[in-house]
């Protein structure tokens, strides 16, 4: 296949393109500072960027947007020799309720929530924009890349050599995340699956709050892979979306590298509640005894239980169930901090005798009440103990996820003290997380 992803990601890069009250420092698009303060908002343009023949197109951006900032990404296309009208994919942040546009056709360009499609006509170039925006002069968002994936037309995908692979992802299993997040829970376990397996220790709860299309429900499902992109790099791990075939794939696992896709469920998955099409993490390739070709997989809904959703495929199926869409991550730098999605820990003491069994956080010595409509707003507030035997990863521990009580959270007592950890994320994917024994 020809190329047909483009990822925009360095300084080099960057100064390509047409910088509007922007600038470009350390790999970075950042707003410009005048006179000691970031200006309100800018805009970096890319240079037009030839493409084969394609009829479908995906955006991807990663961007530290610290609160009280945005980013948004658009993208034109050329048809029959014209530029189409810019096409927002809508304004993100890890502090707002982001939404991705609802679907919207304007002449041969269908724009979705994250992809754009071309009925009866092909496009032959691609521009790229992102707006910067910031409501307090002293931060400013810092978008680090860029990318734009294209579905070639009139090209047999190719399928590359074959590979045996095996790589050592983490499974979860759907059945076990919150239940207010399921929607969207099996992309984001298959993120957490991809950075686990490089030590990052996330819950996939977190990935979900980050990665949330707030967008009213529509036809076009909840999962939005752009945001997803963009939610693995608030952690530092570069990852973009891109149309792919078989090869890149494998070439992807003989790399170390992983990949999200996403699949049309099986009778039996839909049967037990699974979406009509769903995202897993692929952890390789194999061959079995007979030399039939397998892929291997960490399938959320494959199973009740976390290690049960490492499954194998005949490859044959794999293609059939397959869209040819993949979200491919890289491993983060070591000097790479997370982009202000922290976790922070807190004292978690006894209200008292006015409200038994009830425990509310405390943050530097501050009471931090949580709200009672803190779980209704989005929130996912949890607790866990102590299981009989250590876990590779916390995500894989038992949570029992629960309602405000009183600004805290109610925790039983039992006949010899237990440890809970206490677990309460935000919307915006920001984590408290403290130990209390009862």
């Amino acid at each position: 296949m020809e190329k047909n992803t483009v990822l925009l990601q360095d300084t080099e890069a960057f100064m390509h393109g047409e910088l509007d009250n922007v600038t470009v420092q350390q790999n970075c698009i950042v707003l410009d500072l005048v006179q000691g303060g970031y200006v309100p908002y800018g805009c970096y343009t890319s240079a037009p960027i030839p493409m084969p023949l394609f009829d479908a197109l995906r955006v991807s951006w990663n961007a530290a947007s610290p609160e009280d900032t945005a980013v948004e990404a658009q993208v034109r296309v050329m048809v029959d020799g014209n530029w189409t009208p810019w096409n927002s994919f809508g304004k993100w942040s890890p502090s707002l309720h982001r939404e991705g546009p609802p679907y919207q056709a304007r002449g041969p360009v269908q724009r979705w929530p994250d992809r754009l499609q071309l009925d009866s006509k092909y496009a032959t170039a691609a521009q790229l924009r992102i707006y910067l925006y910031s409501k307090n002069e002293k931060v400013s968002p810092a978008v680090m890349l860029l990318g734009a994936s294209v579905r070639v037309v009139d090209v047999i995908p190719a399928r590359g050599r074959l590979v045996n692979a095996r790589l050592h992802l983490m499974p979860y299993t759907a059945a076990r995340r919150a239940p207010a997040l399921q929607p969207w829970m099996d992309a984001a376990i298959s993120l957490a699956s991809l950075t686990n397996r490089w030590g990052a220790d996330l819950l996939p709860e977190e990935f979900a709050q980050v990665l949330r299309d707030w967008r009213a429900p529509d036809n076009c499902g909840p999962r939005n892979l752009s945001f997803a992109a963009a939610a693995a790099a608030q952690w530092g791990f570069p990852a973009w979306v891109a149309y792919a075939d078989l090869a890149l794939l494998r070439a992807e696992a003989r790399a170390g590298c992983g990949a999200v896709v996403t699949l049309q469920s099986t009778p039996a998955q839909i049967a037990a509640g699974a979406p009509e099409r769903h995202c897993a993490a692929l952890r390789g390739f194999a061959s079995s005894l007979d030399g039939e070709p397998k892929v291997l997989l960490c399938d959320p809904y494959a199973a009740a239980e976390d290690f049960g959703c490492e499954i194998e495929i005949p490859l044959d199926d794999f293609m059939v169930a397959w869209d040819n869409v993949a979200l491919l991550m890289r491993q983060r730098k070591s000097s790479t901090p997370p982009q202000g999605r922290t976790r922070c820990s807190a004292w978690i003491r006894p209200v008292g005798t006015d409200a038994p069994g009830v425990y509310r956080l405390y943050l530097n010595g501050e009471e931090h009440p949580l709200p009672d409509d803190f779980c209704a707003q989005g929130g996912v507030l949890a607790y866990s103990l102590p299981d009989e035997h250590p876990h590779a990863t916390t995500a894989h521990r038992q949570f029992s996820y629960v309602e405000p009580t009183q600004g805290g959270i109610l925790l039983e007592h039992g006949d010899t003290p237990r440890k809970y950890t206490v677990y309460a994320i935000g919307t915006d994917g920001r984590m408290i997380v403290g130990d209390v024994t009862v």
